[in-house]
């Protein structure tokens, strides 16, 4: 069995009500999965225009599936439906779930990535701080230059 993800983007445009009715029209095609998760997140607007739009109703979806054709029928079903301007469809057990954790060169990269991150946060602290002083020795500069007139 499968766990999947689907982040699906409905036109800002639409009242909330139609959103709603947008969605659960798609979802008929997984819903009838016992641990299916549907979690609203709201109008928020678009990182940049899609199709003309920059706002949209964000749904997160989450169920498990051994039927590989329920993706492809709410694959096919969003293309088709104008009222969805994007969708994204994740297999979590294939690339973030229990096997990736077990896949020795992800987790190698994972650790990497780490590292990298962890080095490059306390180089910006170090630079946050050295930027600090020199602030405050020009305020104390300042300070100095205008006692003595």
């Amino acid at each position: 069995m499968s766990n999947y993800e689907i982040l699906l983007v409905v036109r800002g445009d639409l009242g909330e009500k139609e959103a709603e009715d947008t969605i659960k029209n798609l979802i008929k095609v997984v819903d009838k999965n016992k641990d299916f998760k549907l979690t609203k997140l709201g109008l928020k607007d678009l990182a940049y225009k899609i199709k003309s739009f920059e706002k949209g109703w964000y749904t997160q979806l989450n169920f498990s599936t051994k039927i590989p054709a329920e993706i492809s029928e709410f694959d096919r079903l969003a293309k088709l439906n104008d009222d969805v301007i994007r969708f994204l469809i994740i297999n979590l057990d294939k690339d973030y779930g229990a096997r990736a954790l077990a896949n020795p060169k992800k987790v190698k990269r994972s650790k990497k990535q780490a590292a990298f991150y962890k080095k490059n946060m306390e180089h910006k602290a170090l630079m946050k701080e050295a930027a600090e002083k020199i602030k405050t020795t020009i305020e104390n500069q300042d300070a100095e230059v205008k006692s003595n007139e």
